[in-house]
């Protein structure tokens, strides 16, 4: 019986991180749909960007679509807290006028940022 239990905790334990190396990631796919969503919260950025950078930088936003058609970002990754504070600024709850978005989904959009 002592070992029934540990074969069914080792199962157990095993399935649980299969299941969690599975699940995928959310990522802005590449759908037209999704690609007209990244041009319109690119034009929220302007062409210059007041954060100074020293070198090229990247950052995620991870952002949802709420009811009322608001942008809402939940996070931004960069290694430039001024550019965090930037992007959250210029995309939090702007209104995106795109049909075919689905509300309540998580989306990842990668960002590259270079010094000319």
């Amino acid at each position: 019986m002592k070992n029934f239990k540990t074969i069914i905790a080792v199962l157990a334990i095993s399935l649980s991180t299969v299941f969690t190396a599975t699940a995928t990631d959310p990522v802005l796919k590449k759908t037209k749909e999704n690609s007209n969503l990244r041009t319109e919260m690119s034009s929220y950025l302007g062409n210059k960007i007041p954060v100074v950078l020293k070198q090229t930088t990247s950052a995620e936003v991870s952002f949802i679509i709420n009811n009322k058609n608001e942008i809402v970002v939940l996070s931004v990754d960069s290694k430039v807290s001024e550019l965090n504070t930037y992007l959250k600024s210029k995309f939090n709850y702007k209104k995106v006028n795109l049909k075919g978005i689905k509300k309540g989904e998580i989306y990842l959009m990668p960002l590259k940022f270079e010094i000319k």
